[in-house]
């Protein structure tokens, strides 16, 4: 929603606007010792004061990045961060992604761009490197609707959370650029990222969001990838190697940067880890 200077005016002079609650939530008190905010997945691990830990790379309440040029495998990338978060036999193809799920929860997948037909395969990949069904993983496909609609059935999906067994943890956009008509509408963009942010913050998730690069700049596509760079916890960089595996990098990240791995795509048309670190 977007204001101009009369409306905020109006709010300021409403009653039910509650000024006093929304300085509260947004107040940081230096006196509290804040926990950090539980990790989903991490890649290797980095030493701090002399004892070694998990480099985490998806948390609770923050959104991450996966951003290549066309066709260099994002959604294989997608596939493999959902099956290491479920398990199973996922860690044989890539033990370098460990998963901190503690108990089960509800993952979301959301494809923007394939038919039906093509999507139910990617979500199958997802499956087929856990190794059995998770009944707690959900995908759409939703390349038929329009940007908004896409916008607000992921809202829909979790403001009625009771529809699921267990609460949403984990949710994939796979890509991003379609929640907006525009990439490089400013006022889109910045609304989508808003989204992304208050979903994150309100339901105590994480998003993945799959975006495009420009062929012209090597850059995420419009204002929207603009928004995703600023915004996101971790940018996860896709580059097609000449021996046709996908380097992946870790170029920008709020806390430690994992190093850099390839994987490369199987008999079975699975991703797997083709060195590790």
């Amino acid at each position: 929603m977007n204001l101009d200077f009369n409306q905020l005016e109006n709010i300021s002079n409403e009653s039910e606007f509650d000024f006093n609650k929304l300085e509260k939530d947004c107040y940081i008190d230096l006196s509290l010792e804040l926990i950090h905010p539980e990790t989903l997945i991490s890649i290797g691990s980095h030493e701090y004061k002399g004892a070694m830990y998990p480099t985490p790379v998806m948390t609770a309440g923050e959104f991450s990045a996966i951003v290549a040029a066309s066709k260099s495998k994002k959604t294989f990338l997608k596939s493999a961060f959902l099956g290491s978060y479920i398990g199973g036999n996922s860690n044989e193809l890539f033990p370098n992604i460990k998963s901190h799920r503690d108990k089960d929860y509800t993952i979301l997948d959301f494809d923007t761009e394939q038919g039906k037909y093509y999507t139910q395969r990617t979500f199958r990949r997802v499956i087929e490197m856990v190794g059995g069904n998770y009944e707690n993983y959900k995908g759409y496909a939703t390349r038929h609707l329009n940007s908004n609609e896409r916008l607000l059935l992921i809202d829909h999906c979790l403001k009625n959370q009771q529809k699921y067994k267990h609460p949403v943890k984990l949710i994939a956009i796979d890509g991003i650029a379609d929640l907006v008509e525009n990439t490089n509408d400013i006022v889109m963009s910045k609304e989508a990222s808003d989204y992304l942010m208050k979903w994150t913050y309100e339901y105590n998730i994480h998003i993945i969001a799959v975006i495009h690069k420009s062929p012209q700049t090597n850059k995420p596509l419009g204002h929207l990838g603009t928004y995703v760079l600023k915004k996101a916890e971790s940018v996860i960089d896709l580059t097609i190697d000449k021996d046709g595996s996908i380097l992946v990098t870790n170029p920008y990240s709020r806390g430690y940067k994992f190093e850099d791995f390839s994987f490369d795509i199987n008999k079975n048309a699975l991703p797997f880890l083709i060195n590790n670190f």
